[in-house]
């Protein structure tokens, strides 16, 4: 495979370039110390894979992401010594193919480029970490506008059941019938793909309704 290899940092890049070469089903490493080097690089198009900082000082090493995805056939590969979980999140979102910590080994890199090669994802441990917590904040960001696409009674409801109460102190409070009570239970439930009064108590404090 022939690489793009994307680091303004001139020894790092050079000892890289220089480690990869000699790795077994690696052809050409082309190097490039900028963005404007790595989308006007001759040889991009003869590249299968590259392999990308995210910190250059000529670009965003994301809006990179995305012209080079758009310019040639290649899989890409985030190596930065960034591993936030908001930068994560934001490279993958950006067309990234995998994302390793430089704190990585040299045999790890080497595998995650065969593996996106491939069409696989790959990501370091640490990095696997930051997407586990992005994920989590997207869900909790997505639970969030759930809540509040409810109805006032729907809330109302939601908040009663988080509380302990039952269907018939919640119909008693509400002025509503118990019938009325369980409908509206069997569409929050339904709203957040669970059967469990548990999981919408937790939803409700997770949105603030009620305190913990």
């Amino acid at each position: 495979m022939n690489i793009l290899l994307v680091d303004d940092q001139h020894v790092v890049r050079e000892a890289l370039a220089h480690a990869l070469a000699s790795q077994p089903g690696v052809g050409e490493v082309v190097q490039a110390g900028s963005a404007r080097e790595a989308l006007g690089a001759p040889e991009l198009h003869r590249c299968q894979v590259a392999v990308v900082e995210l910190c250059l000082a000529d670009h965003s090493g994301i809006e990179l992401i995305r012209q080079l995805k758009g310019l040639a056939e290649l899989r890409l590969v985030v190596l930065s010594m960034h591993r936030d979980e908001f930068r994560v999140a934001e490279a993958m979102r950006a067309g990234a193919d995998g994302y390793l910590s430089k704190q990585s080994r040299l045999a790890d890199l080497v595998e995650a480029l065969r593996t996106v090669v491939r069409g696989r994802t790959a990501v370091s441990p640490d990095v696997s970490a930051a997407m586990v917590r992005a994920l989590q904040r997207r869900d909790a960001a997505s639970r969030g506008d759930m809540v509040a696409s409810l109805s006032d009674r729907e809330r109302q409801v939601l908040r009663l059941l988080a509380m302990g109460r039952s269907a018939k102190e919640v119909a008693a409070q509400l002025s509503i019938s118990v019938k009325t009570v369980e409908t509206h239970r069997a569409r929050l439930c339904a709203k957040v793909a669970t059967h469990s009064v548990a999981d919408l108590t937790r939803l409700a404090v997770r949105s603030g309704l009620v305190e913990a």
